[in-house]
């Protein structure tokens, strides 16, 4: 996974440390059903791949997690664009990790443009189901 950069809520960008370089990755397309998020439950960050910026079953995995009381952090490995953050967001993702050579193309201050966007059509995960993480 060497060559992530990671983008938080505020659209910044920041490293992985070793620790998260090595880290479990659950792919999106290996869950079939949303009871499998049952196993993450207790775990303190729930890591997963999406194959492509369209793939927006990322969104609904995380809304889920949330949904079923997980309070950890939820990151996604995958290029997702900028204009999705505020989706993210919203369905309780805390990070998006993407390669180096796509925030080359997609910049950080792209990142942080959307960051305090809102995001209309899509259902917010009801207060209280995941931390806050203003800062």
């Amino acid at each position: 996974m060497s060559g992530l950069v990671a983008v938080d809520h505020h659209g910044r960008f920041s490293s992985l440390t070793e620790k998260e370089e090595r880290e479990v990755l659950h792919a999106v397309h290996d869950i079939e059903s949303f009871q499998q998020l049952d196993i993450l439950l207790n775990d303190p960050v729930a890591r997963f791949s999406a194959s492509s910026f369209a793939d927006g079953r990322i969104f609904s995995i995380a809304r889920q997690l949330r949904l079923r009381g997980f309070l950890g952090d939820v990151e996604v490995v995958g290029n997702l664009v900028p204009d999705q953050l505020p989706m993210a967001i919203a369905a309780g993702i805390d990070r998006i990790m993407i390669s180096a050579s796509h925030a080359v193309r997609c910049v950080e201050q792209q990142w942080r443009d959307q960051a305090n966007k809102e995001r209309f059509g899509y259902q917010r995960v009801p207060s209280g189901t995941r931390l806050d993480r203003s800062g």
